[in-house]
């Protein structure tokens, strides 16, 4: 129904033209830089369209593809990780512009602001290029793709949007935020908002049980055997035998039991398990941040195991967010497996987390502006674990006067069985369009009370409640 209702919005608003002249005549706006001329490009996989690839404030290179056939609406990409790839042909909804050229919108894929492997941190020395990582490219971005959309149709978006997922749902919490009235809808998926806690305190210990002396205690081929132990134990805690978690918190695991079976865990990599399932603990065994939920096992041998000699990509990217706090209050990197109070004094001392952290849980400049937030996040998520976004929705909806008044503004769903950003698809419905629920709420007021999940083969389909 949601797609048949974006359908019909499509053939009822008003289409402009785009035409190869009107590419061809384009000039940049301010502060931009085209590296070629713009060209028009003949429909084939997507529609035919005017592709622009420029330079932002010297430092934000971007591909901007306007369709001749234009719906009026506006899309600026989110990036993943630390970014640092200009990606404008990567398919999915995940920091992606290519199906929302195929309906119509004028979009932005762009690079973050410097060119470095998406876990490197090196390039953040430079002042300027971490300020427009962290925020400063959304308005920068924004007033580039509204300016070039205007010469190339003659009127400016009658809609703009946001989607982005991880580093790029993070971006779409720092737009509610701090730029409230940029966007009339945002869509912020598996948001590493909380990024001095998850990449600072939760990564830097996580990675001091995963390896001991440099090397793997958990290697990519145990997690399989782990992913069965989990699943046989509280897939059905729902009440239903899917292969999917939909309980995760209801779930009580001893991984104990595995050194007990031919084949399974030694002592040491069971006891690293519990205290990965059980939390972040201090000196004196508070805990101070959560970890990884039941049912994210299928995702972590590809996020935080290591195969071979190459450690995961979120081992990767929590050294270098590590480094990068370091490198803010002047010190040596901090190293591997330091206690967790030596973070927590590094993540207080650097004034890294205020620039780039998006926990301020009043959405109320959102609410007055009249923007939409859509917040979406897997309960299997591994690498940007799902309990902080619903303790920030939480505290939202205290900010707001409860949580009615907040789902007025920013709607929260956390979807069983979905990982990271479809980075690895789920053996179970994981397959959502957060952009067409977007649409319907900011366009026509329908706010969505479910997201419509579909299998891979589109043989089945699920209605996931909002929290």
């Amino acid at each position: 129904m949601l797609r048949f209702l974006s359908l019909l919005a499509l053939l009822v608003a008003p289409i402009v033209q785009a035409s190869p002249e009107s590419c061809a005549a384009l000039q940049p706006p301010a502060k931009v830089r085209f590296e070629s001329a713009p060209r028009w490009v003949p429909a084939d996989r997507l529609p035919a369209h005017c592709e622009v690839r420029g330079i932002a404030v010297e430092k934000i290179h971007f591909v901007m593809r306007l369709p001749a056939e234009w719906q009026g609406r506006f899309l600026l990409a989110g990036c993943g990780g630390f970014c640092g790839e200009l990606l404008p042909d990567k398919e999915g909804y995940s920091n992606t512009i290519n199906f929302a050229v195929r309906r119509g919108y004028a979009a932005i894929a762009h690079d973050g602001g410097h060119q470095a492997p998406s876990w490197d941190t090196a390039w953040a020395r430079d002042p300027d290029a971490l300020d427009i990582w962290a925020h400063r490219l959304l308005p920068i971005l924004s007033e580039a793709g509204t300016s070039i959309a205007k010469s190339v149709y003659g009127r400016e978006p009658r809609y703009k949007y946001f989607s982005g997922c991880s580093n790029g749902g993070r971006l779409g919490m720092i737009a509610a935020q701090r730029y409230p009235k940029l966007f009339d809808g945002i869509a912020a998926g598996a948001s590493v908002a909380d990024l001095s806690g998850t990449a600072g305190l939760w990564g830097s210990w996580t990675i001091s049980r995963l390896f001991r002396e440099g090397k793997p205690v958990l290697p990519t081929e145990r997690w399989k055997l782990i992913r069965e132990f989990v699943l046989q134990r509280c897939d059905a805690l729902d009440g239903k035998q899917d292969g999917r978690i939909d309980a995760p918190r209801e779930c009580k695991l001893d991984f104990a039991a595995l050194t007990k079976t031919p084949g399974g865990l030694t002592e040491e990599q069971a006891a690293t398990l519990q205290s990965l399932y059980g939390g972040v603990q201090d000196a004196s065994g508070r805990i101070v941040y959560p970890v990884l939920e039941p049912g994210s096992e299928f995702f972590a041998e590809v996020w935080l195991s290591t195969s071979g000699d190459r450690p995961g990509w979120g081992i990767l990217a929590s050294d270098g967010y590590r480094r990068l706090l370091s490198a803010s209050v002047d010190e040596p990197a901090i190293g591997v497996g330091a206690p967790v109070a030596a973070m927590q004094s590094l993540i207080a001392r650097s004034k890294v987390p205020a620039l780039t952290d998006a926990t301020n849980p009043d959405l109320r400049p959102l609410a007055r502006s009249g923007g939409k937030l859509l917040i979406y996040h897997g309960l299997a998520d591994p690498l940007i674990i799902p309990k902080p976004i619903e303790d920030y929705y939480d505290r939202a909806a205290r900010k707001s006067g409860g949580k009615d008044a907040l789902r007025r503004t920013a709607r929260l769903f956390m979807v069983p069985g979905w990982g990271h950003c479809w980075e690895r698809p789920s053996p179970t419905a994981d397959d959502f369009d957060p952009l067409a629920a977007l649409e319907s709420w900011v366009e026509r007021g329908d706010a969505p009370r479910s997201l419509e999940l579909r299998s891979r083969d589109g043989k089945s389909t699920e209605q996931l409640p909002m929290r």
